[in-house]
């Protein structure tokens, strides 16, 4: 089964991991160099909307990853539609606030439509809710729910939400009140990650906040952990190497091989 092809949406089948790489990367880029001056915020709480929200079923997964990124009182959102199964990815990014009538691609901080998915967000149950029109004609209901393991199933020591501990000791680079690094675990046991920022530039104070911000988990290994972010456009906080230590709640290590941090698990 493949997704209603939409300029943009890779539709000849699941891609190599370096081929989704590259096609995500470079519509990272483009995205975020498209801000309209006169875009206007439509989410107040960003990081409950960010990340990925999935319905799995015992041969396939299908998703959506939202990135929210807000500067200067003007936002950015992008959606990522993906599908899995059999051990192959494909996906495409869209960007849907500013919002673009084309090919029926909007978001208005509730309702979203996008690639053959119309469906809305509940904040108080913290799922989507709509509709799924795949291109061999089937529609289904759907409820989009952060990705999760079957019950009963061990999650991996890392699977949780962890949080940068301030190091008051040394200079910061930028002058970041939060970084919130969010690593889940799908029903096929796949580990998705994002990255939440909030940063003021100094000295001009601009403040900033990305909420979604798609990382790989290259390595699981408790005694080597990887994380790679995804957007080339971010060299600070690149690519984090660390330890998960011995009660597994706490990651220590470097960003980059130069700046160390202490993330501390919060969830």
């Amino acid at each position: 089964m493949k997704f209603l092809g939409v300029k943009g949406y890779m539709k000849d089948g699941p891609r190599t991991r370096g081929d989704r790489k590259w096609m995500m990367l470079g519509l990272v880029v483009s995205a975020f160099h498209t801000v309209s001056p006169h875009a206007q915020s439509v989410t107040g709480h960003p990081e409950q909307l960010a990340g990925a929200w999935e319905m799995a079923t015992p041969s396939r997964v299908d998703g959506i990853f939202l990135l929210i990124y807000k500067n200067a009182g003007h936002e950015t959102i992008q959606v990522r539609v993906y599908h899995r199964g059999a051990g192959s990815e494909s996906g495409g990014w869209y960007l849907v606030s500013p919002v673009r009538d084309t090919a029926g691609v909007r978001f208005d901080g509730t309702n979203l439509q996008v690639l053959g998915l119309t469906a809305k967000f509940d904040p108080d149950a913290a799922h989507w809710t709509g509709e799924w029109l795949f291109d061999n004609g089937q529609r289904r209901k759907v409820v989009l729910e952060r990705p999760s393991l079957p019950q009963g199933s061990t999650p991996s020591p890392l699977s949780g939400v962890w949080e940068n501990v301030p190091d008051t000791t040394r200079p910061q680079w930028t002058s970041a009140t939060s970084v919130r690094i969010h690593i889940v675990q799908s029903a096929d046991a796949v580990l998705t990650a994002w990255m939440d920022i909030v940063s003021a530039i100094v000295p001009q104070r601009v403040e900033s906040e990305t909420a979604g911000r798609s990382m790989e988990v290259e390595s699981a290994d408790p005694t080597n952990v990887v994380l790679q972010n995804l957007s080339p456009t971010f060299s600070v906080l690149g690519r984090f190497n660390g330890v998960l230590s011995d009660d597994g709640n706490s990651l220590t290590g470097t960003w980059n091989g130069r700046a160390p941090m202490s993330l501390r698990r919060i969830r």
